[in-house]
């Protein structure tokens, strides 16, 4: 399974699908910013910055399957990305990054025909999108990360959870069909 490539195709479809500046097939890139040089067309970048293991769900227990069998928890993963667009006009940029904020305020979760690939497959059946609102310094840090290129104006979003499935067997195991406790009652001696 590809679950990050798969990510990456249901955002390039559900943003190309709802943003008409974006329709051409090359106008959504992986690329960095960095790497990026502006043409006469509309370019979206989205950029993978960042994947950091959710701490909160780390400790989910095993699965269930059947009555004889366990399958491990998948490793949870937030990504993090961020949107540039690039135009000649920058009136075009200003828009693709309205389209864009309103597209992920209004479908703040991807699910059902959002997740392509083999998302649901892996236990994908949800993934919330959640705005990531950098501070002026986190801004200034990240852009400098591409060096020789000027600011520009950018959203920061965080998916989460998504979900890597284990790599290990399913496990067999042996359930406890019955308990038999035993209580004694002592007497109070007064």
């Amino acid at each position: 399974m590809a679950v990050l490539k798969d990510i990456g195709e249901s955002l390039k479809e559900f943003l190309r699908s709802n943003i008409s500046e974006l329709k051409p097939v090359n106008s959504i890139v992986f690329d960095s910013p960095a790497d990026i040089e502006p043409t006469g067309n509309p370019i979206l970048s989205v950029f993978l910055y960042q994947i950091i293991e959710n701490g909160n769900l780390r400790n989910v227990p095993p699965e269930p399957i059947d009555t004889d069998k366990m399958k491990y928890p998948p490793l949870i993963l937030d990504l993090y990305f961020i949107f540039t667009p690039y135009s000649k006009n920058k009136e075009t940029e200003l828009i693709i990054i309205e389209k864009l904020m309103q597209l992920f305020y209004d479908n703040s979760v991807l699910r059902k025909d959002m997740l392509i690939g083999g998302l649901k497959a892996s236990g994908n059946d949800e993934i919330r999108v959640i705005p990531n609102n950098l501070s002026f310094e986190e801004i200034n840090k990240l852009w400098e990360r591409f060096p020789n290129k000027p600011f520009k104006l950018s959203a920061s979003y965080i998916l989460s959870p998504v979900r890597i499935p284990s790599g290990k067997p399913i496990e067999m195991i042996k359930r406890v069909r019955e308990k038999n406790i035993d209580v004694y009652r002592k007497e109070l001696q007064s």
